[in-house]
């Protein structure tokens, strides 16, 4: 997503109408960038090979990558796998090359089961790649956003949060063994990006 000075100019004028008045499905009509457009935008740069897309709503990512497939426990249209449970994927071992879960971590209420499955899934040289916002921001968002998804599903269910904080993430993927490769910002400084990979011992070598 190549922005021109203007286009970012009208995207910061048009802040408050893309963030929290306007149905994201507005915003098009009024040259707004969408925050999933902004999501994918930081994501796909380290998408690489096969793809998983953990929680993958309307499946747009795999579809911009061309390799892969996207699993949700929602059928949001699209063509993405729907699953009864997403810590239980029909893959073999290191299926997948990435695997991403942009905006989604926090919807999913057995989410350490499903990163170790994440990891399970991933090749050894892969990474996952997650976007989050912190709960602070997630209370205030979830609270104003009458067009979110989970609105269209009857609300938030137990153990679903507004967002999660970086430490939470990083611990989460530490107990599986992954490092934090990558931490960036998007949208504003609001929107975390996350990239983590396998941590891999140092190679012993034998003494003659």
């Amino acid at each position: 997503m190549n922005e021109t000075f203007l286009h970012r100019l009208w995207n910061f004028i048009g802040l408050p109408f893309r963030l929290l008045l306007f149905d994201q499905a507005w915003l098009p009509r009024f040259g707004w960038t969408t925050l999933e457009e902004e999501r994918l935008a930081a994501v796909r740069p380290h998408v690489q090979c096969r793809l998983l897309d953990i929680g993958c709503g309307p499946n747009t990512l795999v579809k911009l990558h061309g390799q892969g497939v996207g699993v949700d426990v929602h059928d949001w249209g699209g063509g993405g796998l729907v699953v009864q449970n997403t810590a239980d994927l029909p893959f073999e071992n290191g299926s997948f090359d990435t695997v991403t879960f942009i905006a989604c971590l926090n919807h999913i209420p057995n989410r350490e089961a499903v990163v170790d499955e994440a990891c399970r899934l991933l090749s050894q040289d892969g990474q996952i790649v997650v976007t989050m916002i912190n709960p602070l921001l997630g209370a205030v968002g979830h609270a104003l956003w009458w067009y979110g998804e989970d609105r269209k599903r009857e609300g938030m269910k137990e153990g679903e949060t507004g967002g999660i904080w970086t430490s939470d993430i990083v611990r989460i993927f530490a107990e599986q063994g992954y490092h934090l490769a990558h931490h960036s910002r998007f949208v504003y400084w609001m929107n975390n990006l996350y990239v983590f990979k396998k941590k891999h011992s140092p190679a012993h070598h034998d003494k003659h």
